[in-house]
Parts: C-alpha cells; structure tokens; sequence
C-alpha cells in the first residue's frame, strides 16, 4: 500500500477529516490533500509528527512505498551536494574575506601577479558570495536585524576608509564611484556573511565529514 493510500486510511479510522488532522499538525488542509493523492510527500521531520499522530511506526508508512522511498533518497543526495557547495563556496568567501583584510598590500602583489588574476580572482568571490547567499538557510538566523545592522555598519566603513576622493563629476567619475560603491557593499556582505553564517558552516561541515 502506497503512503498517500495510508494517510487516507489511517484518517479515515481516525473518523478525522483533512482540515482535523491538518489542524493537529499546524499545517494547511492543501498539504493533507496533497499527500493523500500522492502529488507530494512530508519531510523527515513531518513524517515523525504523523507517525506519532497515528500511533503507526515510520517503518509501517515507509513500507512498500518505493517511490517515496527513492524520493527521500534523491533527496538526501541533493541534501549532500547542497551542503558541499555551501562548505566551499564558504571558504572561498573567507579567502574573499582575507583578500580584504590584506588590501593595503595588494598594490604591492600587483606588481608581481597578473591583474587578469586578480579579475579571476574578484569574479570567484563575488560568484561564491552569491551561491552561497542563495544556499544559506536564512531561517536559522535569528537576530536578522543584527546582520542588516553589520552589514549596514561595515559598509559605512569600507565607504569610509576606501572610498575614492577628488574624483571629477562627469561620466567616468560617476561611473568609477558607482563601482567603488558596489565593491564596498559586497565586500560588506562579504565580511557580514563570514561572521553570521559561520554557525551554518561549522554544522554543514560536521554533516559532510561524517557522512564521508
């Protein structure tokens, strides 16, 4: 038997309707729908809560349905490789975040390394910078005000301490400030993401190295 066929037989011994059993596990009506005709089925976390519902084991929901068991197990691997592209796309924002920090000297580098390699360099920052906004699991940040607050504070310093001075109002200068502009707020969101989402990282990483 098939889970959306238990769903609908457990309910129905239950003499619950969908909007009763969708209320006693917080969710919408659509969702009990859903799963009971098959077009979706609960995390791991929900799958508990019914089984608890139910009084059934997971074993007994997970029985013969293969298909939802296949599903778990795509995605569990899509679990696995999200969590590899945000371990490294979190390094290489540290290295981003080094780069930074190390910005006085670069003129010095500069001398000596390629400025195409520093292009290269810029363009896998920023590129990592947004996988990994992309990849974050906002949800577990809790003080969000404190983040918009740090990024907020710190672009006011890169501003500060880097923005072009004495540069001519007319359209290379315009142009060359709204860059430096841009580069201040990423290099914020840089240095903001490498502080705030270090919890994700560290708990990201613990999974990855177990599960290897």
């Amino acid at each position: 038997m098939k889970f959306a066929d238990k769903m609908k037989l457990y309910r129905r011994q239950k003499e619950w309707t969908q909007q009763d059993v969708a209320e006693r596990l917080l969710i919408s009506r659509k969702t009990i729908s859903s799963w009971e005709n098959g077009r979706s089925y609960p995390d791991i976390f929900m799958l508990v809560q019914i089984s608890d519902l139910y009084h059934v084991s997971l074993d007994d929901l997970l029985r013969e349905d293969h298909e939802m068991i296949n599903n778990y197990k795509e995605e569990h691997t899509m679990n696995k490789r999200v969590d590899k592209i945000f371990v490294l796309c979190y390094f290489l924002n540290i290295i981003g975040a080094v780069v930074i920090v190390l910005k006085p000297i670069l003129p010095f580098l500069s001398n000596y390394l390629p400025k195409p390699l520093f292009t290269i360099i810029s363009f896998i920052i920023v590129s990592s910078l947004i996988i990994l906004v992309s990849y974050a699991d906002w949800s577990k940040i809790k003080n969000k005000p404190g983040f918009w607050i740090t990024w907020l504070i710190i672009t006011l310093l890169e501003v500060r301490l880097t923005f072009p001075i004495n540069v001519p109002i007319n359209d290379n200068g315009i142009g060359y400030i709204c860059g430096a502009l841009t580069g201040n707020i990423l290099v914020a969101l840089c240095l903001t993401c490498t502080v705030w989402l270090y919890p994700q990282f560290k708990s990201e990483r613990v999974d990855f190295i177990v599960s290897n």
